[in-house]
């Protein structure tokens, strides 16, 4: 029965193809008739009889006296000139999601680390514990009363809000490096804890205290870090001055099963996995971002055509063959990090050196 479905789909196409010519092509009545400007006449002015008062009319649109005779051949519109998608040419923009803030940066996090410090230094800002491992600074308290004509509490304490106050109260930053979605990005994170003045409280909050406070040292920082120049500016001593360029590692869970832990949340870690799967040239051929899939193809390239409608129309088995044999690349949040798992189904992991191999070539690409 399928060859005979096959043969009838094959007459029925070739019919209809058949009759396109009498509606599109040179002689059909959809022709394309962008170029019949080259067979314009040229029609001799209007003349207006002498009885007759008129105006003195002007050509709206002149033609040259001399044009170079173009080709006589179809005439082909060009491709629009590409948007320019930097439209912000800055090196540094404040950037939100949801109420997670942060300071995206074009640098890599080992330029932009001594600059960082640079900045609490000018400002007068004291520290008090600072990693650079970790990336992350840590301010001594800063009692407003006593510190009102500081640099950056002057700055910033026009944004505390309303029915809010900044006097009588201690304010500590910390401030935290890290490498960015994209391969050379940092991203700066700001936490702002705030306490009654003379309290001995010293614990870090999960989010800051007052995030009005928090935005505006954020945009102290950019604009800071705008106007003072290139990264070369400030250089490190040494290069273990810098913070870690990773935050990606390839570990094993407890059955001994290659996992690829990434510590960000779930978006920037689907955003990022997809880059390198692109960077490592591994074919996707499907997605499922609620269920947190990829689903590959390892042996293919991305560059590989896919199928199109005839393909898949006279390959409908191999295609249900195919459809079995797909790798899947799971994402798992798990408590600050996402684990990236190989898996041949849902119920199955992969092969364990096949899935390292894998794991491999993403997480070479992800930094």
């Amino acid at each position: 029965m399928k060859p005979v479905l096959n043969a009838l789909t094959l007459v029925v196409v070739a019919g209809g193809l058949s009759g396109c010519g009498y509606l599109f092509g040179e002689d059909g009545y959809f022709r394309d008739r962008g170029s019949d400007y080259q067979q314009a006449v040229v029609e001799p002015r209007m003349t207006v009889p002498s009885e007759l008062q008129s105006k003195p009319i002007g050509d709206l649109l002149p033609v040259p006296g001399q044009i170079s005779a173009g080709g006589s051949g179809k005439f082909q519109v060009p491709r629009p000139q590409g948007l320019n998608i930097g439209l912000n040419t800055s090196d540094f923009s404040l950037q939100q999601n949801g109420g997670e803030r942060w300071l995206l940066a074009q640098h890599a996090p080992a330029s932009l680390w001594p600059r960082v410090r640079q900045f609490l230094t000018e400002y007068r800002v004291p520290v008090e514990r600072e990693s650079a491992t970790l990336g992350e600074i840590e301010t001594a308290w800063l009692v407003y009363d006593d510190n009102a004509d500081n640099a950056l509490l002057r700055r910033v304490a026009p944004a505390v809000g309303t029915n809010r106050r900044i006097e009588g109260t201690e304010q500590r930053f910390r401030l935290r490096v890290e490498p960015g979605v994209q391969s050379g990005t940092s991203e700066i994170k700001v936490l702002q804890s705030q306490r009654s003045a003379g309290s001995s409280h010293d614990k870090w909050p999960n989010n800051s205290d007052n995030s009005n406070l928090e935005r505006a040292v954020l945009a102290e920082l950019e604009s800071y870090l705008n106007q003072s120049g290139g990264a070369d500016s400030v250089v490190l001593s040494t290069v273990d001055e810098a913070p870690a360029a990773r935050r990606s590692s390839l570990d094993q869970d407890g059955a001994g099963n290659p996992v690829l832990n990434i510590h960000t949340d779930f978006n920037r870690a689907w955003a990022a996995v997809g880059q390198a799967l692109a960077s490592a040239d591994i074919r996707v051929d499907d997605l499922n971002r609620t269920a947190g899939v990829y689903y590959v193809n390892p042996q293919q390239s991305a560059e590989t055509d896919k199928p199109g409608f005839f393909g898949r129309l006279f390959r409908r088995g191999s295609s249900a063959e195919a459809e079995v044999q797909r790798t899947q690349i799971r994402l798992t949040p798990v408590a600050n990090r996402v684990q990236v798992t190989v898996e041949d189904s849902i119920t199955t992991s992969s092969d364990s050196s096949e899935a390292r191999a894998l794991l491999s070539r993403i997480h070479q690409n992800l930094n």
